[in-house]
Parts: structure tokens; sequence; C-alpha cells
């Protein structure tokens, strides 16, 4: 049995996967397997991830190729699956255009020996134009997240990416897996914290994560599901319950509402969270305050719910 399964969803991705293998191959441990479920792709997919594999005409042993079963759920039931189909002891995460760095898994298999139940790397974006123009390579700063801070983050944005993810299946399994909701990820992080585990954000890069016109967390219609679903604005607040003593809206969702109710909803959201920032010590404050004003800004720069949109947010 492998200790760490890295599970990698792959539809139509015939001109990415094969990077996408390689890369996360170089940098997996050798107590380790790559599995990745083709979803019913009508173009090469499966073949170009076993090519990623193949060198010298020998397929690493660490690739494992499966079907995913076709039906309602898109993602959720493809990682589903994937979590069905595996037995390891940690779950790790890669989709199929991004590019593994080296050293991810080494610098997450060392927090999650030392306590942590799920840990993430920083990306560097590969940001490509809808006009097909020249793409754009932006680091995001890689500053580290502790345990103590993460669910504070978790109530101002989803500060981590998602193919960057190690966890725990023991957490994974405790609290439920994946739910067929609109950001799936950022759901899954809300109920972990909630339940108590430990999340980190290393300060190091570990993947180069492409932003594209064409991905689902781009359209507009996504974030609008994401940000009303009512599943995810329960353990949202109930996540903001544990962290402050009040049940909380979320400020994206606040957008929604007449200027009045907005002003009065952003209002009760500051006065629950500042303190708990300002408890953190001002180092560790610091960050989660110019968070907070820049997500006040944005709110009150919205005009209407028919001008609602969130360059970069992904949840």
């Amino acid at each position: 049995m492998p200790r760490l399964s890295v599970l990698l969803p792959a539809r139509n991705a015939e001109s990415t996967v094969a990077r996408a293998v390689r890369s996360t191959l170089v940098a997996l441990p050798p107590d380790a397997e790559l599995v990745v479920a083709d979803d019913g792709s009508a173009d090469r997919t499966a073949e170009r991830a076993l090519a990623g594999a193949t060198r010298r005409g020998v397929v690493d042993p660490r690739l494992r190729l499966v079907d995913a079963a076709p039906g309602p759920g898109g993602i959720t039931r493809v990682l589903t699956q994937l979590l069905e189909t595996t037995d390891s002891e940690l779950v790790g995460r890669m989709d199929a255009d991004d590019i593994s760095l080296p050293g991810r898994f080494g610098a997450a298999l060392g927090r999650l020996d030392a306590g942590d139940d799920m840990v993430f790397l920083q990306q560097i974006e590969l940001r490509e134009p809808a006009d097909g123009g020249r793409r754009r390579i932006v680091p995001r700063a890689p500053y580290p997240i502790g345990p103590d801070e993460f669910p504070l983050h978790l109530l101002l944005t989803n500060p981590v990416c998602h193919p960057t993810m190690v966890a725990s299946r023991r957490l994974l399994e405790r609290v439920g897996g994946y739910r067929d909701v609109p950001a799936e990820d950022y759901d899954l992080w809300l109920r972990s914290a909630s339940a108590g585990a430990r999340l980190r954000r290393l300060g190091r890069w570990g993947l180069v994560y492409r932003v594209h016109p064409a991905q689902t967390t781009a359209s507009a219609r996504w974030r609008s599901a994401s940000w009303t679903d009512e599943r995810q604005q329960d353990a949202f607040a109930e996540l903001s319950e544990r962290l402050t003593g009040v049940r909380l809206q979320r400020i994206v969702s606040l957008a929604a509402l007449p200027p009045a109710e907005r002003e009065a909803g952003l209002a009760r959201f500051t006065a629950a969270v500042e303190p708990v920032i300002a408890a953190l010590g001002p180092r560790r404050a610091a960050v989660l305050t110019r968070r907070l004003a820049a997500r006040r800004s944005w709110l009150r720069a919205q005009q209407s719910p028919s001008a609602q949109h969130l360059q970069g947010e992904t949840a």
C-alpha cells in the first residue's frame, strides 16, 4: 500500500496532461502513487497521461490510470471515486493542466509528520489572456499561513490552491470527504477547520497553476453559485461561529443585498472578526488586517447585484 496517493481527474486534457503527470512523478516520493481518472474524455487524454509516465519505453509503476464512472456531480463525483479506489494514509491533489515543482511533496510530508492534518503550498500562476496574447508568469507571495491564522483567512477568502493539497485520509473521512457544491475545495477547507483540523500553507512555491478564461472558476455563473450555495453558507457560518461566537454571512454574498443591508452586514462581520484577528498579535495579524480592508473596499465598490464580479477569487 502506498503511503501517499495523488488524485488527478482529467477530462479532454490531451494537450497538458502529459506534462502534469511527468512533473508530478518527478516530485513524487518512491512510496507513493499518482492515480489519473479519465472522465469520459473524447480526445487522447489517457494515451497522453501514459506517455507522460513513460521513459525509454518503460512506464513508471507509480502511475495508475483508471476510468471514471459516468454520472452527475462533475469533479466531486470523480474525486469521490478516486478516494474510494485508493487506501493510502495520505491523499494529495493535482490537476491535469498544472505543473508540479520539485520538492512539493517532501515539504508537505514533513509538516504532516509533525502533526498537521492538511498542508498546502503557494502557486506560481501562468496567466493566459482571453485574446490569445502573451502569457504572464505571476508568482503569488510565498508567505506561510499557520494553523492559528488559517481559519481566519478562510473567513476572508480562499488562501490556497486545491492541487497543492496533501491531507490525512483520516481527516477527509472524518469530515465526510468532498460534497457536490460549486466550490468543493473551499467547502472542504471550511468543514475541516470547523472540525478543529490543523491546516497550514507553507511559505514556498509548489505548483505552476494555469489560469485561463475557459476554466470553471473563471465563470461568473460559477462564482454566483459558489457565493449563494446554502450548504457552503452553512459551513461558513459554522466556522465563523467557532472562531467569533457569531454566525456570519460571507462578504461576497453581502454584495447581493441593498446598500443599507450590505453596510449593516459588513459592520457586523467586521465587529466580530477584528478582535479575533487582533488577538493573534501585531505581526501575525498584519496580513489579515490588510485582507479585511481589501474585502471591505471591494464590497463597497459594488454598485448593484448585477455588478458583482471578483477578479482572482477562487471560492
